[in-house]
């Protein structure tokens, strides 16, 4: 990728990011109090906390593999039961690092 591509993708990144924090302000209140805005703000974790762990698992391929995704399963348990129990997102995903990360190092 060129070095001008990566620039305007991260200037189009930049100005998305600040559309999504500046458009509260300006929209109408009766938009934002809106029953379908306040369910996403409700679900908006779990579907965050979703899409990590499907972009996270890595299936194995024929028969190896196993031992690191017995592993992923382990700590993705653990963040679940932690998130649940806590209703902390940023303690959740570290215990699910470092969870991952003291599975496989006692394993190997």
């Amino acid at each position: 990728m060129e070095t001008q591509n990566i620039i305007y993708m991260l200037i189009a990144l930049a100005l998305g990011t600040q559309l999504c924090r500046f458009l509260p302000l300006f929209l109408p209140k009766t938009v934002l109090s809106s029953p379908i805005l306040q369910k996403l703000n409700k679900m908006l974790p779990l579907v965050i906390m979703v899409l990590l762990v499907l972009t996270s698992l890595s299936l194995p391929k024929s028969n190896e593999g196993y031992t690191l995704f017995i592993a992923q399963l382990i700590a993705l348990i653990l963040v679940i039961a932690s998130y649940k129990w806590l209703k902390n997102i940023l303690f959740s995903v570290g215990l699910g690092i470092l969870s991952l990360n003291l599975i496989l190092w006692g394993l190997n």
